[in-house]
């Protein structure tokens, strides 16, 4: 007996269990349990092909799990096994959903469990056999439908929508099957006069997504497509057969509209070549109505090239009957144009056939190509910008024949145009001279210029009558009795872009007309000059930055060789180009630096980018010079670029900066003053010993730390100052006291780009030395305002620096308002005589001496109070001995010049007296004494009473005389 296989799918394991022994009771082996949700199966077990599945449905009737999806998912797995459905319930709906699903039955749990199932299990086999005939039958359809050649659809027969399309159909009618399931039959019908496009059997128009209309031939069925009526529809495409049919009913019509609607102009002629008969397009081809066209003859439109005659290519059309050629177009606006000539004689008796048709634009581009391979040509050996445009030149002037041909470039600050190549014909004097004179010019964007016409506008410019043009001014190098004519054309960066890069002008001294011909070829050369003339630029700037470059730059093979190098290479290590290539690059290396710099080499040349690698390089004359090297690597590894430079003085001078910088350091770390660097972010990057002594702060704590918290701790006026000179880029300076330190400190910042460079002394001593001479300074005020006599001093500028209490009040007394060290109104209340006498007073001694003068000051008061002083001037010394000023002091001798005045009143009293006795009073006493000597003398007897009488007289006189000499003795003593 053969064992049959099932697979059992549940999420509960009582139930599996259940299930398990119920198909062991019917010998039905199982192969495997799974959960419901499970998707996962090996190949293996796919292809033991189990007669059997069982899936447990209870889990579906408690949750929100999607067992239908699950069933169809096993019934596509396993295409042959029957899949049998345990239910708790079975109702009609889910019976159906379970077997469009894919399964074969539907059992009750207790029937499954209680009941003998073979019945079932049998018709389920059966039905399986069926279904698997049935996929077979529609899939042998479905390949029909879909792989079928022609178009075939189903649609509803209700409201005509498309339910069923094959591909075919979509590639007629150009719709993806998502878009036609969105139509309806109607929609491709659209407004076609058949009734009933449903069901037939006859041709219909449709119309194809492009909107193309198609005669198709409709075969139709109706059938049920899903449970829904529908017709089964075959299209043929038989446009071509309906369309032949319709072109052989309408000949004679088509050979009229041939005629009239022709892209090439026809025209027919009589033998003369008087034109009869013309076509559309052949007054749009010579832009001139029917009418005056047939009132020409042929040779009055069209000009033959090469200068041939008409008449003689005339006469060879009739001879031969037939031409064929090209010929140019006589335009009533202009505009030339070349045109094919296909001419038959003789179509009717008399009457001949012309065919034009316009190859202005082939003709132009042959042109075009033409003169293009001529510029590639004659520039594939220039290598400067100025060898091209010469070139470029040379070749349109001898293309266009015409005598001068110029390129206006704009200079490299885009603020003007300068003339950069000028092409004259050799054989043209006075065009020779033209050039010549016109090198140099150059004309600003603002200028009028035929130029900047094109510059501006963006467009080819045509000037006729150039001399007397507006926009040209040149006029002194040209003659004014020829008739010039000129066109500007623009360069373009691109062919597409409207970016101008410069302007190709072209002169010729004959009157030219309009030649949109030529101005078209000149346009569409120029529109990729702009690109060729940008590369000719970039290669002659690397050529430049090659030739002239002061870094050395070679090119080195695989094995090290030097294959090229730039003269900067010869000009600094001395060597010739012969020489350096056959050396290595390594050859040259200092023997100190080879090991490394071989590194990098093998680094190189395994695909590395070497960036700023210094070594030495020997010189030809053996020194040895220090460069920077950068190297890269060809991406093919056949060669490296490598480009060095020369940093011998940079790296003295890099020597020297560090040298500096550590002689700045050890003066830094040798001033007395604290001094502190932070960075932008207010990292500290330098600590002085200094800084260390005034702050008491070691620089390891502090170096790389922010130092905005400890500046808030030590003081935040500190910590604003800072933030305020870093703010405002200002230095500031600031005097505080450190109460942690308790130390006065005075500290100055001075921002930069690199950070804050803070200075900080200790001025603790000269603090208290200040306060100490601020008390002394209180003192001495207090001294000086204590005395009523005048005290103050005045500098070199006589200017007043300082004057005691008494002093101002006298100013303010002398001008009668207040006074300060500002003295400026009593000075100008004072006369030119009186300043000039103190300035001697002070200029005397600030020459170093001292000296005194009374001055009466009554004479500058303007109430005339009695003032006199005695005033002392003695020179104020610096500390080096120069006299700085004149210190003052006036005391006030008004009240003793009084007492001296009365005493001198007494003394004049006195010389009066002495004066009275010693010439009224000693006059008589004088004869008295005469008298008694003159007795005396003459021996008189006289009797002892007068002899002592005259004795006692000549005592009592002498003793009188005595006495006046005594008072006249003091009086002269006195005075």
């Amino acid at each position: 007996m053969i064992l049959r296989k099932a697979l059992t799918f549940s999420d509960n394991q009582e139930n599996i269990l259940q299930i398990e022994q119920k198909l062991r009771s019917m010998e039905i082996s199982t192969s495997g349990t799974f959960a419901l949700a499970d998707d996962m199966f090996s190949k293996t077990l796919i292809k033991s092909k189990p007669d059997f599945i069982f899936i447990d449905a209870s889990y579906f009737e408690t949750s929100e799990f999607n067992i239908f999806s699950q069933t169809d998912h096993l019934s596509h797995t396993f295409g042959n096994s029957s899949i049998i459905i345990l239910c708790r319930i079975i109702d009609p709906t889910i019976q159906r959903n379970f077997l469009q699903a894919g399964a074969q039955d539907c059992i009750l749990w207790n029937d499954f469990l209680q009941n003998d199932i073979e019945k079932n299990l049998f018709f389920a086999k059966e039905r399986q056999v069926l279904r698997s005939r049935f996929k077979k039958i529609a899939n042998d359809y479905k390949q029909l439908f879909d792989a079928n050649p022609l178009p075939m659809w189903v649609y509803n027969v209700e409201n005509g929508q498309f339910i069923k399309v094959n591909q075919a159909a979509c590639q007629k009618y150009g719709y993806t099957l998502k878009e036609f399931y969105q139509l309806s039959i109607q929609d491709l019908v659209g407004n076609s006069p058949t009734d009933s496009p449903l069901i037939s059997n006859q041709f219909v128009t449709h119309h194809t997504k492009s909107g193309q209309l198609i005669y198709v031939e409709l075969t139709s069925h109706p059938t049920i497509y899903k449970g829904t009526d529908a017709v089964l529809v075959l299209a043929h495409d038989v446009t071509a057969r309906v369309k032949a049919e319709q072109e052989k009913n309408v000949a004679s019509k088509q050979l009229f509209l041939i005629f009239e609607n022709s892209s090439d102009a026809i025209l027919l002629t009589d033998s003369e070549g008087k034109i009869l008969e013309v076509n559309r397009a052949s007054e749009e081809l010579f832009n001139a109505s029917k009418t005056f066209l047939q009132n020409k003859s042929l040779v009055e439109i069209v000009k033959p090239e090469f200068n041939t005659p008409f008449d003689s290519l005339w006469e060879k059309f009739h001879a031969i009957g037939k031409h064929e050629g090209k010929i140019s177009l006589k335009s009533t606006h202009n505009d030339t144009k070349i045109a094919s000539w296909r001419a038959l004689a003789n179509i009717r008796e008399g009457i001949h056939l012309h065919i034009f048709n316009d190859v202005t634009e082939s003709e132009l581009k042959v042109r075009e190509n033409e003169l293009n391979s001529r510029i590639l040509s004659s520039i594939k050996d220039s290598f400067t910008l100025k060898a091209t445009l010469n070139a470029i030149s040379n070749n349109i002037r001898l293309f266009t024949g015409w005598e001068n041909v110029e390129f206006w470039l704009p200079d490299s600050q885009n603020q003007l145009l300068f003339l950069a190549s000028s092409s004259a014909n050799p054989n043209n004097a006075q065009f020779v001279n033209f050039a010549e004179a016109s090198r140099h010019r150059t004309r600003g964007f603002t200028e009028k210029s035929i130029s900047n016409n094109s510059w501006i506008s963006k467009s080819a410019y045509w000037f006729n009558d150039l001399y007397h043009h507006e926009s040209f001014s040149r006029q002194e190098l040209l003659d004014p009795n020829l008739h010039y004519t000129a066109v500007s054309i623009p360069i373009f960066e691109a062919p597409n872009s409207d970016q101008i890069v410069g302007i190709i002008i072209l002169i010729t001294d004959q009157e030219v007309s309009y030649d949109s011909y030529l101005t078209g070829i000149l346009s569409k050369v120029a529109g990729g000059l702009g690109n060729l003339i940008e590369k000719v630029k970039a290669r002659e700037e690397l050529s430049n930055l090659f030739d002239y470059s002061a870094d050395l730059i070679c090119i080195a093979d695989k094995n090290g060789f030097l294959v090229k190098t730039n003269p900067a290479f010869s000009n600094v290590l001395g060597f010739s180009v012969e020489e350096l290539k056959s050396k290595r690059f390594t050859d040259l290396i200092h023997p100190d630096d080879l090991e490394t710099s071989a590194q990098q080499i093998a680094k190189l040349y395994q695909g590395e980018i070497i960036r700023a690698h210094a070594n030495r390089y020997q010189t030809k004359a053996g020194t040895y010079r220090h460069f920077a090297w950068v190297a890269v690597p060809d991406p093919n590894g056949k060669q490296v670029f490598v480009i060095g430079r020369d940093v011998t003085e940079l790296k003295a001078q890099t020597d020297l900066i560090l040298k500096n910088a550590e002689q700045t350091r050890n003066m830094l770390e040798s001033i007395t003053d604290g001094f502190i660097s932070v960075d932008k972010s207010w990292n500290v990057n330098y600590w002085n010993a200094s800084a260390e002594r005034i702050l008491g702060i070691e620089k390891e704590a502090v170096l790389n730390q922010n130092c905005l918290s400890l500046l808030q701790e030590l003081s935040p006026e500190l910590a604003t100052m800072f933030e305020e000179a870093s703010k405002k880029h200002t230095s500031l300076f600031l005097e505080t006291y450190l109460s942690q330190q308790n130390i006065w400190i005075e500290s100055t910042a001075y921002p930069s780009n690199e950070g804050l460079s803070v200075y900080i002394r200790d001025i603790t001593l000269a603090k208290e030395h200040s306060l100490a001479i601020a008390t002394m300074q209180k003192n001495l005020e207090a001294i000086i305002n204590a005395t009523n006599e005048l005290i103050w001093s005045v500098d070199k500028e006589y200017n007043l620096t300082i004057a005691n209490k008494a002093y101002f009040d006298m100013l303010s007394d002398l001008i009668g308002n207040p006074v300060d060290l500002d003295t400026s109104t009593a000075r100008e209340s004072l006369s030119e005589a009186v300043k000039a006498k103190w300035r001697a007073y002070y200029q005397r001694c600030m020459q170093g001496e001292p000296h005194s003068v009374i001055e009466d000051l009554a004479t500058y008061h303007p109430a005339g109070k009695r003032l006199r002083a005695i005033v002392n001037f003695n020179p104020i010394y610096d500390h080096q001995g120069n006299v700085t000023g004149v210190a003052c002091f006036a005391k006030d001798i008004s009240e003793l010049t009084q007492k001296m005045e009365t005493i001198v009143q007494q003394s004049n009293q006195l010389k009066e007296i002495a004066w009275f006795q010693s010439h009224a009073v000693r006059q008589p006493l004088a004869k008295i004494l005469g008298i008694v000597d003159f007795l005396e003398v003459t021996e008189a007897e006289l009797d002892q009473e007068t002899a002592q009488l005259l004795t006692d007289l000549k005592g009592s006189a002498q003793e009188l005389d005595d006495v006046v000499k005594t008072i006249v003795k003091k009086a002269q003593r006195n005075d």
